[in-house]
């Protein structure tokens, strides 16, 4: 995982570390259905999807690793052509995620899928870290 990620991870996990995040992450998500790897030569770089919060509410989580870049436009692709639109048709009104204040690359990527900044979320992590929230509502 990018070491920016594992930052912005820890800081609204009760993990303690890298370690610890990365097996917390496998117990919670490990299995999930809502959650897709992204592959280069067979080797994960990212992992992200759409979750469903609240009714008709789906909430983007995303990490990578530093090889990310080679998947890049081939995810950006899949997410704004097939995954949102099905998820939009499926009857979501709103997809949103939040990010650490200081993950520009993040916000960048999150500004091309399509999701505005909303608002500026102080006191969001665990250490009073500020995060900002970002959404595409219908």
């Amino acid at each position: 995982m990018r070491e920016r990620d594992v930052q912005e991870f820890l800081a609204v996990s009760h993990a303690a570390d890298r370690a610890e995040l990365a097996e917390q992450l496998v117990k919670r998500f490990g299995q999930s259905v809502e959650l897709i790897a992204a592959r280069v030569d067979g080797e994960a770089v990212a992992v992200g999807g759409c979750m469903q919060h609240r009714p008709n509410v789906v909430t983007l989580l995303f990490f990578a690793t530093d090889g990310f870049p080679a998947a890049a436009l081939g995810l950006t692709r899949f997410i704004t052509r097939v995954l949102f639109p099905e998820v939009k048709a499926a009857g979501a009104h709103r997809i949103e995620c939040v990010s650490h204040v200081e993950h520009r690359d993040a916000h960048r990527w999150i500004e091309m899928l399509g999701l505005r900044r909303e608002a500026e979320l102080k006191g969001f992590g665990r250490a009073g870290e500020t995060f900002l929230q970002f959404a595409w509502t219908r």
